[in-house]
């Protein structure tokens, strides 16, 4: 595929009746079978709510939120237990689209979201427990997620990671 011209990127909220009509293969087995079966009854019993990222017309890649609480490895001025933050539930990109910094355009649609939110909503973090494999990690940490230090074993199957809606990058 050539370059991606991303204001043809458009990322909508699915509904059941939207995510019945999808395909979608992003090469992990149990991303693609989120999407395509569990979805629904995420959506029914109000779990996370999900988006989809098209290019064009296109279905290029998905990701879901949901109300979280996040530890942090520095306390704030205001020392709490764990702060107000958003989850990122699941996440993909489709395989005939990864490497083309489509993950990263979500990703920095959900800060936008968020800190739109956070206007009516506390929330202070994203937070996502990201597979525990290089290529993953060094994808959230190329877009400014840190790991939770307290947690980080080479043995875990996720990795806790948040992102601080306060901090402003170049």
């Amino acid at each position: 595929m050539n370059s991606i011209n991303f204001n043809n990127l458009k990322i909508i909220k699915a509904d059941t009746e939207l995510l019945s009509t999808i395909n979608f293969d992003c090469g992990d087995d149990d991303l693609n079978e989120f999407l395509l079966k569990d979805s629904f009854d995420n959506i029914k019993n109000k779990l996370s709510i999900i988006y989809l990222c098209y290019y064009q017309k296109e279905l290029v890649g998905f990701f879901t939120l949901s109300a979280d609480s996040k530890k942090v490895n520095n306390k704030l001025k205001i020392n709490y237990r764990t702060y107000p933050a958003v989850k990122i539930g699941r996440f993909a990109v489709s395989k005939d689209f990864q490497n083309q910094y489509i993950g990263s355009l979500m990703i920095n649609w959900i800060m936008g979201f968020c800190r739109h939110l956070s206007n009516d909503l506390g929330i202070r973090f994203i937070s996502v427990d990201a597979y525990n494999n290089e290529k993953t990690i060094r994808f959230y940490e190329n877009n400014f997620f840190v790991r939770l230090e307290s947690v980080v074993k080479n043995n875990r199957k996720n990795i806790p990671m948040y992102r601080d809606l306060c901090e402003k990058f170049i």
